[in-house]
């Protein structure tokens, strides 16, 4: 697949380039989906991030140009703002608030030629971008995970913000004679990528460094005062919110659950060090600096694995009681500042957690605590577990509780006139009364939305940008969600399997993927993620980032679930991340995890997928589940929530594989009763559509529309199963097949259509450790992808089929070209054999009582000639071979011995070449015609022949 192919391949589908003109915006319509003058569109997308945008000039006409032949019409324009990328827009600038123009001239040009092949941008404001001492950002070099957060609240960054989004989105481009505001090729606008105050939140981030946060004291204190001044305008005096929260008395904590937490036992009973995959731990005891006594614990971690939970140092056998508040207390430092992990959960199936939370330990004794609240009845199957999170060293600890307690008020000392008041971590929610932790949780999603109005209204109001705007994709649930309902449309981010660095983020080395296939995830993958809760009803859905990151080996399959549960849940677009992060656009190979412009397991199904979800060639859900929230209930979420690793879902998202999910509202006065809804489906998984079906025990997705066919998964041990008018009758492999009409009429009768089959690739000389990473050992060009050998039956309304391997160009190549005749009426067993055709795409022409081409446009011909009729005589079923020396009219019928017309076989203009005619026997009324002498007769014009 040449990186500079921008021709039409005979047997692709077409996607021809019509330029985006003048009021060609993307708007919203009254359907909730994105519209371009009133037409619906859906966007099959892609990303070019880091140096991509920034391409050499004259690459950029190819580059777009092979985009739309695969179908893709948006780009999302991501991490422009990298600060050490050489063609980043703050390249080599003094501060950020500085443009390198050079370099946004390069980005111009793609822009003018994406909008000439009719492909529309996804502009992403904040993204990567570094906050500089020269910009004038108080502890700018302190600002960890490129400022996250801090872009939300603090008044002088989202300042810088603004001034960035005005420079970039007015700036001329000089190849269109447009800013972005004002040009319709921008089709939406992205403020921040990744990017949650809330979410942090939950991760216990919004805190000093010194209490393991990632808050630089100003900004703690800034945080401070306004949630100080928020409370002071909500509640007038400390009296008003002492009431409102309680007095801050509780009964005295009693009765600590764990036994010997002090360490004055003589032996370690009741302590355990669990241990996994070689990783090695001991526990002893130490007499120098216990915290109180005479002993403390003293862990000594020798050697790690780089998996937290293979280390564990452990109580189990405790009792806690359903809907009991606990806090979880103790003393500890390390031999050096280490991060710890502290968990109470379930000891056996389900191994349920009921709290966790990190710390960072010091050299210095401290004391840690979080609260919990146990969410069922546990008879002595509780365990409190610490891991050192993959951390060697020496860690001490003493003073180990866990105790039942009440919520708590305000605290003594905390009032408003002092702006003493503390911002309360996620974890310890449970220990705060309900009201407390509201108005915690009404805090931090009160200055997002401020923030995104604000940001929204600036880009509105002053630069005037038309098209639709959307805050983040980072959706930690419905805290998350409640912001997010209130703009443009919904986004949402998912991969399968991400690259895992144990050591070093993002490291060239060290790094490993799990390798296993998500047809197989009996928890539905990013399926459940995308489609379970995050799309709003009556606004556009997009999933702005997703991938199954190379060199995954079953990454093939993610075309397929994509196009078909994007198209059943109805969503707007799709933005696999992504095609390309580096100038590189030309060489054949892989480069790392998420590049695929390169990588043709992927890109084959490109077309034919894109062309079924552009077209809604797979139907929407036929009924949707409806979800509502109030604020109040939004706001306790943090008191009891059911909490998954990227969101909290109050009922079975499996339900996605059913139905559409949507919610309604988060401003309903009362929140759905979940427990109304249906209960967990059981896989195998279809749709109410009936179009798709998923059965992650077999491992295979199979999708059944008239214009669109596929299947996923272990094709080699799911021998017969079929996919509406296709049988997959045997496989040797795990692959992805796809069946698309390429003249919009069903696939039952399309003339002309395309079979995709695709398997897994990789670069040549590419070193596997084990099986899931190869380091750095990434190959170099080719890349080559693992031949498959299919079977199939299907069941077509036609006399023969032609069957061609195509070129890389998507044309037919003749020497790899067959015919095929129904095994009986309208069955046709034909096999595709990559080891021979090797090419992912084969082109099929259906002939119906008339020809089938042998070699069109043959050499040779000289004049008309009909052939002898094989088999002669027959029963059933003759063919004869004809000739055309150049294109004319060709009439073809069937006459009986008293010279009566009984079949027109061909009537129609048809180019030079040679062809072949079946007849079945049987009259113009589709009637058998008796046996007897029947002649053939070939006219055109004055030539006549005729064959007995």
């Amino acid at each position: 697949m040449p990186s500079n192919d921008t021709s039409s391949g005979a047997f692709l589908p077409s996607f021809p380039a019509k330029p985006i003109s003048g009021q060609d915006f993307v708007s919203i319509n009254s359907e909730g989906n994105f519209s371009v003058n009133g037409t619906p569109i859906r966007f099959w997308g892609t990303n070019l991030a880091g140096n991509a945008p920034f391409p050499d000039k004259d690459k950029a006409y190819y580059i777009a140009g092979r985009m739309r032949k695969l179908g893709i019409n948006l780009v999302r324009i991501h991490q422009i703002d990298a600060p050490t990328n050489l063609r980043s827009i703050f390249y080599g600038m003094p501060s950020s608030r500085q443009l390198n123009l050079r370099n946004i001239d390069y980005m111009d040009k793609l822009i003018s030629e994406l909008k000439k092949n009719g492909i529309y941008v996804n502009m992403n404001l904040n993204v990567v971008r570094k906050f500089m001492n020269t910009d004038g950002i108080v502890d700018a070099d302190s600002l960890q995970h490129f400022a996250k957060g801090f872009t939300i609240f603090a008044p002088e960054i989202v300042a810088l913000e603004k001034e960035y989004a005005m420079e970039l989105l007015t700036h001329i481009n000089p190849y269109t004679g447009l800013s972005l505001a004002e040009d319709p090729v921008m089709a939406m606008v992205e403020l921040i990528n990744e990017n949650s105050l809330y979410t942090m939140w939950r991760q216990n981030e919004l805190k000093p460094f010194a209490q393991g946060g990632i808050l630089p004291v100003s900004y703690n204190k800034m945080l401070d005062t306004m949630y100080c001044s928020f409370l002071l305008k909500k509640y007038g005096s400390t009296e008003n919110l002492q009431a409102a929260w309680s007095n801050g008395t509780s009964q005295a904590d009693t009765g600590n659950l764990i036994i010997n937490g002090d360490f004055e036992n003589s032996s370690n009973a009741n302590w355990y060090m669990e241990l996994h995959s070689g990783a090695l731990a001991t526990i002893g005891r130490e007499t120098i600096d216990p915290y109180e006594g005479k002993m403390s614990a003293k862990i000594t971690v020798s050697t790690v694995t780089g998996t937290d939970w293979h280390i564990q140092f452990e109580q189990t056998g405790f009792s806690l009681k359903k809907d009991s508040v606990y806090v979880v207390e103790f003393m500890a430092r390390a031999d050096s500042m280490r991060l710890i992990g502290a968990t109470v959960m379930r000891n056996n199936s389900p191994y349920n957690g009921y709290g966790s939370k990190d710390f960072r330990l010091s050299t210095k004794w401290q004391q840690y605590s979080f609260s919990i609240r146990a969410t069922e009845d546990n008879a002595a199957q509780s365990r409190l577990s610490i891991n050192f999170k993959n951390n060697k060293g020496f860690f001490y600890f003493d003073n180990i509780k866990v105790i039942p307690t009440k919520p708590k008020g305000l605290l003594a000392g905390e009032t408003l006139e002092n702006k003493t008041v503390r911002r309360i971590d996620y974890n310890d929610a449970y220990g705060y009364s309900a009201k407390r932790v509201k108005d915690m949780s009404e805090f931090y999603i009160k200055l997002q939305d401020d923030f995104y109005s604000g940001m929204r209204s600036y880009l509105k109001d002053q630069l005037k940008v038309r098209v639709p705007i959307i805050g983040t994709n980072s959706n930690s649930g419905p805290g998350d969600l409640i912001s997010q309902a209130k703009y443009d449309y919904m986004d949402n981010h998912a991969y399968w399997q991400h690259p895992v660095f144990p050591g070093v983020a993002w490291s060239q080395t060290d790094w490993y993927v799990d390798n296993t296939p998500m047809v197989k995830a009996l928890d539905g993958g990013t399926m459940t993620q995308l489609f379970g809760g995050i799309a709003m009803l009556g606004k556009p859905y997009t999933v702005s980032e997703y991938s199954h990151p190379f060199p995954n080996i079953y990454q093939t399959e993610m075309m397929l679930f994509t196009s078909a549960y994007l198209s059943f849940h109805n969503a707007d677009a799709i933005e696999f991340f992504d095609y390309n992060a580096s100038l590189d656009f030309d060489s054949d190979f892989i480069a790392k995890h998420f590049d695929n412009s390169r990588n043709p397991a992927l890109m084959s199904l490109y077309p034919s997928c894109a062309l079924a979800f552009r077209n809604s060639y797979i139907s929407k859900a036929r009924e949707t589940i409806k979800i509502n929230y109030s604020p109040d209930f939004v706001y306790s979420i943090p008191a009891g929530s059911k909490a998954a690793p990227w969101g909290i879902s109050f009922y079975p998202t499996e339900l996605s594989f059913i139905h559409s999910i949507r919610n309604e509202s988060f401003s309903s006065q009362a929140a759905t009763d979940f427990s109304t809804l249906p209960a967990a489906p059981q896989s195998p998984y279809r749709t109410d559509t009936d179009e798709i079906l998923f059965d992650p025990q077999k491992g295979i997705l199979t999708v059944s529309a008239p214009k669109f066919i596929g299947a996923t998964g272990f094709l080699n041990s799911n021998a017969g199963v079929k996919a509406g008018l296709m049988e997959i009758t045997s496989a040797d492999g795990f692959g992805t097949i796809t069946w698309v009409s390429l003249t919009g009429d069903s696939l039952a009768g399309a003339k002309k259509s395309l079979i995709t089959l695709s398997s897994k690739a990789q670069n040549m000389g590419m070193i596997w450790d084990g099986t899931t990473t190869v380091h750095n050992d990434w190959g170099h060009a080719p890349t080559m992808i693992c031949p498959l050998s299919l079977s199939l039956r299907l069941n077509i309304n036609a006399d023969s089929l032609r069957v061609t391997a195509l070129d890389v160009y998507g044309n037919p190549v003749k020497s790899l070209s067959g015919v095929y005749y129904p095994k009986t009426p309208g069955i046709f067993d034909i096999v595709l054999d990559q080891n021979t055709g090797k090419s992912p795409w084969f082109g099929f022409e259906m002939y119906k009582n008339g020809a089938t081409p042998v070699s069109p446009g043959a050499q040779g011909i000289q004049s008309y000639k009909l052939e002898q009729n094989y088999p002669n005589p027959f029963n059933g079923i003759t063919a004869a071979k004809y000739y055309v020396p150049f294109e004319s009219h060709i009439k073809i019928d069937v006459f009986d011995a008293l010279g009566r017309r009984v079949k027109s076989l061909i009537d129609r203009n048809q180019p030079r070449g040679v062809y072949t005619i079946r007849w079945e026997g049987k009259d113009d009324n589709n009637e058998d015609v008796s046996s007897g002498i029947y002649f053939m007769s070939l006219r055109s014009g004055s030539f006549l022949e005729i064959k007995k």
